[in-house]
């Protein structure tokens, strides 16, 4: 079976880049990977380029470029290059793994793919228990059109492990439909369209987060420390697992005591240096306005669009 992982990173992403494929080979994993230039200025990391076959959009025949231009008519909170992950199911690997940036692996991510027989796409994150509303601006009426339990399959569409099928590649064309038909219910990005392309293609989706298998939470906010981490891994049943630690949620502050696992590639005077800066933005109020500024934008165009 052809299989592998995708990522999407440009030179701004690039220290979180180095440090999830420095924890994907340090795992024992030994996949290929592939990574889609983002957009901007290209990653330049002799470690990540030694590591990774560098695709460019610019590249991809006119079928892959309709594809995202479709895609990207709907979604219109959601940077184009966000949308590059859907790449994924035009390509010839016909098992992958595409991941944020924003991820630590702990453990092989081979073994995921052990989880994909009689399924579709298998993840492990716990989206459901948000009931929808980071995905939706209506949750409530995604009950009414796909039923009482559609939103306890929520995806995370950060960290996912796929089965691709030519029908997959229509559902996602018929979600794009739907959002067009139903513009006032989604949120307007990469999740919750790929939510509702497994709803209205009937994807046979496993999360490992759920019974029987029930891994340990994947969101890095549900964990305090490495030492907790380790704790609530060991505290558990013999069989207790986890996949990876995602710090979604906006951009990492990098100071966050679990954050200690986003410099685990990095020598201890980078390390330092990183979070010295990172510190000294934080203190100085400069995350907080940058934050700020940056949801007042968002706000502004979502006004003007409307």
């Amino acid at each position: 079976m052809n299989r592998g992982i995708y990522l999407v990173a440009n030179l701004k992403s690039q220290a979180m880049c180095e440090n999830l494929i420095y924890s994907i080979r340090e795992s024992g994993c030994t996949l290929p990977i592939r990574l889609i230039h983002f957009g901007g200025k290209a990653i330049q990391s002799p470690y990540v380029l030694d590591q990774v076959e560098l695709l460019y959009y610019e590249t991809f025949p006119d079928e892959v470029k309709q594809f995202i231009h479709n895609l990207s008519s709907v979604l219109s909170e959601c940077p184009t290059g966000f949308l590059y992950r859907y790449i994924a199911w035009f390509l010839d690997w016909d098992e992958f793994i595409y991941s944020d940036n924003d991820v630590v692996a702990l453990v092989n991510w081979e073994v995921l793919f052990g989880y994909l027989d009689g399924y579709d796409l298998v993840h492990a994150d716990e989206e459901y228990r948000t009931h929808g509303v980071f995905n939706y601006y209506k949750p409530e009426l995604i009950q009414q059109h796909f039923g009482e339990s559609a939103l306890d399959s929520a995806i995370t569409a950060g960290h996912i492990v796929v089965r691709k099928s030519q029908e997959m590649i229509a559902d996602i064309n018929n979600a794009v439909k739907w959002f067009e038909q139903y513009p006032d219910i989604p949120q307007r990005h990469d999740q919750s369209l790929m939510h509702i392309a497994s709803l209205l293609g009937k994807w046979k989706v496993l999360n490992l987060c759920k019974p029987p298998h029930n891994w340990l939470s994947s969101w890095a906010g549900d964990h305090k420390n490495a030492l907790a981490l380790i704790l609530s891994i060991q505290g558990k049943s013999p069989n207790t697992r986890i996949s990876h630690l995602h710090f979604s949620g906006g951009e990492p502050s990098g100071i966050k005591p679990i954050h200690d696992l986003l410099y685990s590639c990095f020598t201890a005077q980078r390390r330092l240096y990183l979070i010295v800066s990172k510190s000294l933005k934080a203190s100085s109020g400069y995350s907080f306005l940058a934050g700020k500024k940056s949801r007042a934008l968002k706000k502004l165009k979502k006004y003007l669009r409307s």
